[in-house]
């Protein structure tokens, strides 16, 4: 499972913002960016998602993503 949560670090311990469901004494990773450096790394993908859909037009894309979200509407209907 790959989640980001938003936390307070405070007093030695990372508390997180909303209840998340783990087990008690569950091991996971903690994966820590400032607000500026996951700034920086949206930027980056966004700049990489432009340059790779740069020569579709907005129309193009648009019609894309909603065959996308109803081929995905479909098979969650029959699942």
């Amino acid at each position: 499972m790959f989640k980001t949560i938003d936390a307070i670090y405070e007093d030695g311990v990372f508390k997180p913002l909303k209840k998340l469901r783990l087990r008690d004494k569950q091991q996971v990773q903690i994966q820590i960016l400032s607000d500026r450096d996951w700034q920086r790394k949206f930027d980056r993908s966004l700049k990489a998602i432009r340059s790779k859909t740069a020569m579709f037009s907005t129309k193009e894309i648009e019609s894309d993503i909603k065959d996308a979200i109803k081929e995905v509407r479909k098979s969650r209907r029959a699942s």
